[in-house]
């Protein structure tokens, strides 16, 4: 049965394109919503310019303004989120940091400044400046920088829309169709898939896992359902409890997953955490019984941003429950179905940072 989904998938079915277009349109627009807004001030054009395109290709957002007085206007008459830049004259940077402040407080900013210039950028410190960037540091840096110093509601937008455009950018054609086949077949599945990866990064994040680590971990949330595309429509979109024969053949969708992902290179190691994403703490789980740290830290991870998301979403047969209920069940089943390790990371987030994930990631 496994293997016959699979090669139905494989053989897929024409989709409408006024269908894909719309989904696609729909994506578009909730991306961007979810801009994050920066302006730059910079005098020197070219500098100017090499400094927008580096943070475009960062994602973000770019307004530039050439003068104090242009960029002043510009805040006046819209919303950003960090606002980068310097004076012609580097004396003069405290006058704006001063004016800044006290017009837009909350406004975090960052100096621009040269090497041979640090005594301005310490005195700019002391009158508010947030951070600097030497500009004799290699331009890929700057995106660090401009990343530690939004706000958390400005990085939670940035992950929501990178989660949304990933597969988009990252020209794997083949699984972006895929995904989109699953969207317009149940669009529940991707409204959790978005929901579940901002969890499961909020949590590896805390626990300092690895960059290379995270571009796993991180796909493989957002891909751990792709099998679904296997699963007959009647299992699938069922609105009442499966038969225990119809959830042997849902839980295939591990299995046909990892055999997707497992053939696109990039897609090796998030294919490993679409494997086991259901498998439990105690050895309990499926398809291999894994137990303990057998099981990869990727999927043990998933497992409470799963249960999280599943236990306050409304399904057919039951009412969701509410976070703080959610997190007590988890805890219950701390050392049995989820790793006590992590489980203590994920109670550590306040339920206020569950609540605004899931707003940005559901919007």
């Amino acid at each position: 049965m496994r293997h016959s989904n699979a090669q139905r998938f494989l053989i897929a079915p024409a989709f409408d394109t006024s269908s894909t277009q719309d989904l696609a349109l729909r994506v578009d627009e909730a991306c961007s919503s979810l801009e994050v807004n920066v302006l730059l001030l910079e005098p020197n054009d070219q500098l100017r310019e090499a400094l927008a395109v580096q943070l475009a290709a960062e994602g973000y957002q770019v307004i530039c303004a050439a003068t104090a007085h242009r960029a002043f206007e510009l805040l006046a008459g819209q919303s950003f989120d960090l606002f980068i830049g310097k004076e012609e004259t580097p004396p003069r940077s405290h006058e704006l940091i001063l004016e800044l402040k006290k017009r837009w407080p909350h406004l975090p900013f960052i100096l621009l400044v040269e090497r041979a210039h640090l005594h301005v950028a310490q005195q700019a410190l002391r009158h508010g400046a947030d951070d600097l960037f030497i500009l004799s540091q290699p331009l890929e840096e700057l995106g660090e920088v401009v990343e530690r110093n939004l706000s958390q509601e400005a990085l939670t937008r940035r992950r929501t829309k990178r989660y949304r455009t990933m597969l988009q950018a990252s020209g794997e054609a083949v699984l972006d169709a895929m995904l989109t086949a699953l969207a317009l077949r149940d669009v529940e599945t991707e409204e959790h898939s978005l929901r579940v990866t901002a969890y499961t990064i909020e949590i590896a994040e805390r626990m300092a896992v690895s960059k290379a680590e995270m571009y796993h971990i991180e796909r493989g949330a957002l891909l751990h359902d792709i099998g679904k595309i296997g699963i007959p429509d009647q299992i699938l979109l069922k609105p009442t409890k499966l038969t225990s024969e119809e959830r042997r053949k849902m839980q295939a969708h591990s299995i046909i997953g990892y055999n997707m992902c497992a053939r696109i290179e990039s897609l090796r190691g998030a294919a490993r955490i679409v494997l086991h994403h259901h498998e439990a703490w105690d050895g309990s789980g499926y398809p291999h019984g894994l137990r303990g740290e057998a099981i990869p830290i990727g999927s043990r991870i998933f497992a409470i941003a799963d249960a999280l998301d599943a236990m306050t979403s409304n399904r057919p047969y039951r009412r969701a429950c509410s976070l703080s209920n959610a997190l007590e069940e988890i805890e219950r089943c701390s050392g049995s179905q989820f790793d006590p390790n992590i489980v203590k990371v994920a109670l550590s987030v306040p339920l206020g940072r569950w609540e605004q994930l899931r707003h940005v990631a559901s919007t």
